[in-house]
C-alpha cells in the first residue's frame, strides 16, 4: 500500500470517528507501528490531526458540519478581493495554458475562483458562450462583444463576489456545457477536492455534473492540504493544469486515476492529451 493510500485511510477513520489508535491502524493497513507513526507525523504537520498517546485526534478545524456547536469554518476563507492578490504569476500562467483547450463555439462554465477570473481576463474575443456565477467574471467579459455571457443568479455574496444556491444551480440543466474550468481550496491526502464553504462545494458538484469535460486549475500551494467541504474525488477530473507538481507520488496517483496533468513548469505535459 502506497503512503498516500494509507494516509487516505487514516483521514477517513478520523473523519468517521474523530480519533484513531496506532494499533488499529497497524491492523487496518498491515504495516509496522513505525510506518503508521511516520504517517501520523506527516498528517500532523499538515494540520489534519493532533497526535496523542497511542494515536491521534482530528483537529478542531477539520471537524465536519454534523458536529454541533462548532464554528463556521467558512469564516476563515479569504475574501475574493484578497485571493486575487495571492500567487498572481502562477494563476496567470495556469490561465494562459488553459486557453489551449478553448475553441470557437465552445460553451464554457467558469466557477467563481480567482484563477478562473484570471482566465476570463485572458479569453480572446471569439465566439463563445460562458456561464458563470462570478460577478467579477461577468464584468470582465462584458467588454468582449463576441462572447455571450450568462450569469447564474442566486443569493449574492459580497465576500466572495458570486452567486450561489438553488437559483444558481437550476440553469445548469438547460445548457449543453462542453467544458468546465474550476478551482478549489485544496486537494487533500484523501484524494478529494475540497472547499472551505459547503455552499460553494455543493454548487461546484452540480457544475461538474452538468459539464462534459472537467478542467481543474490549481496552483501548487493547494496540494495535499486540509479543507472543509468535499466536492469530488480527483478521479472525476479530466485535466489538471498547475504551475508545478513536484510530488512524484501524487503525480503517479493522479495518472493512475486517469487524470491528465499539464505542468506549466514542464515543456510537455506528463500525459498526451487527445480529443480535447
Amino acid at each position: 500500500m502506497l503512503p498516500i493510500e494509507r494516509q487516505r485511510q487514516i483521514v477517513e477513520q478520523l473523519t468517521n470517528h474523530g480519533r484513531v489508535l496506532v494499533a488499529e491502524l497497524v491492523n487496518l493497513c498491515q504495516v509496522s507501528q513505525e510506518t503508521i507513526r511516520r504517517d501520523l507525523s506527516m498528517l500532523e504537520k499538515q494540520g489534519i490531526l493532533q497526535r496523542s498517546h497511542g494515536g491521534a485526534v482530528i483537529t478542531q478545524r477539520n471537524i465536519g458540519p454534523s458536529t454541533a456547536g462548532k464554528a463556521d469554518l467558512s469564516e476563515h476563507e479569504l475574501a475574493f478581493s484578497q485571493r486575487i492578490n495571492e500567487n498572481v504569476p502562477q494563476k496567470m500562467q495556469i490561465a494562459k495554458r488553459a486557453l489551449d483547450f478553448i475553441s470557437p463555439g465552445d460553451c464554457l462554465l467558469l466557477d467563481s475562483s480567482s484563477t478562473c477570473w484570471f482566465l476570463a481576463r485572458q479569453l480572446p474575443d471569439i465566439e463563445l458562450t460562458v456561464l458563470t456565477n462570478s460577478l467579477r467574471t461577468v464584468q470582465t467579459l462584458a467588454a468582449k462583444g463576441n462572447i455571450r455571457t450568462i450569469c447564474l443568479g442566486g443569493q449574492y455574496s459580497s465576500r466572495y463576489e458570486d452567486f450561489k444556491g438553488v437559483v444558481a444551480e437550476h440553469p445548469l440543466k438547460e445548457f449543453l456545457i462542453n467544458k468546465i474550468f474550476f478551482s478549489c481550496s485544496s486537494l487533500g491526502n484523501d484524494g478529494y477536492l475540497r472547499e472551505g464553504n459547503e455552499n460553494n462545494a455543493h454548487l461546484k458538484q452540480q457544475m461538474l455534473l452538468a459539464s462534459e469535460r472537467k478542467f481543474l486549475l490549481m496552483d501548487a500551494s493547494k496540494f495535499l492540504k486540509p479543507s472543509f467541504a468535499r466536492i469530488c474525488h480527483y478521479r472525476d477530473v479530466d485535466i489538471l493544469i498547475t504551475d508545478t507538481l513536484k510530488d512524484k507520488e501524487l503525480q503517479q496517483e493522479l495518472a493512475w486515476n486517469g487524470v491528465n496533468i499539464i505542468d506549466c513548469s514542464q515543456r510537455q505535459s506528463t500525459m498526451q492529451i487527445m480529443n480535447f
